[in-house]
């Protein structure tokens, strides 16, 4: 496995979710399918703009074309979310957590998304209630509302969560074995100093 390079290591462990990952060895992963993203965009939008007649406004030619290569990247993406999934859990064994705080973006978007509608909902039911008739101050108040919701429910808590675990994927990992495997950098523990009388 060592004379793999450390990008593709990944792709190795395709769906090894114990033990540890440096920071290298994820960063280079999201390298790597920032690349793959990069070169599938290229390609889809060069095959489905190929052979459409610009001047004819045709949409349905240029769905034609997004539906013919379409399954080809969703298959490509679908094979890369196994190893992704699983160098993110060694992660964050690499910094002695564990691998559930992978789905903390998502429960926290879904939560988020469902105290949005209750709160929305209200919002909407208690215009309803009023006829549904609204001055423009109204309605602006209203939107403004639905904004600020939408805000506070959902983008400030994915925001953060977000940024939680960035801390966590550039925090280096702990020195030495923890409870998850040894280290990957081959760091022993750290000594500890004698205590002279």
């Amino acid at each position: 496995m060592s004379s793999v390079p450390l990008m593709f290591q990944p792709l190795v462990k395709y769906v090894d979710f114990q033990g540890r990952s440096r920071r290298s060895e994820f960063w280079l992963w999201v390298l790597f399918r920032l690349l793959v993203g990069a070169v599938m965009g290229t390609i889809s939008t060069s095959f489905m703009l190929s052979g459409i007649d610009m001047n004819s406004h045709n949409p349905e030619q240029f769905m034609s074309r997004y539906l013919q290569i379409m399954p080809i990247f969703s298959l490509i993406n679908l094979g890369l979310l196994l190893p992704t999934l699983a160098v993110g859990v060694r992660r964050l064994h690499d910094i002695n957590r564990t691998g559930w705080w992978l789905v903390m973006p998502i429960v926290v978007a879904f939560a988020g998304l469902i105290l949005f509608f209750i709160i929305f909902g209200s919002q909407f039911f208690t215009v309803l209630g009023s006829g549904g008739q609204m001055t423009d101050a109204q309605s602006m108040h209203f939107v403004g509302q639905m904004l600020g919701s939408m805000f506070l429910c959902l983008f400030l808590p994915v925001l953060i969560s977000q940024i939680v675990m960035l801390v966590f994927y550039v925090t280096d990992g702990t020195p030495g074995p923890n409870r998850f495997g040894a280290d990957p950098k081959g760091r022993g523990l750290p000594a500890t100093p004698e205590v002279m009388f």
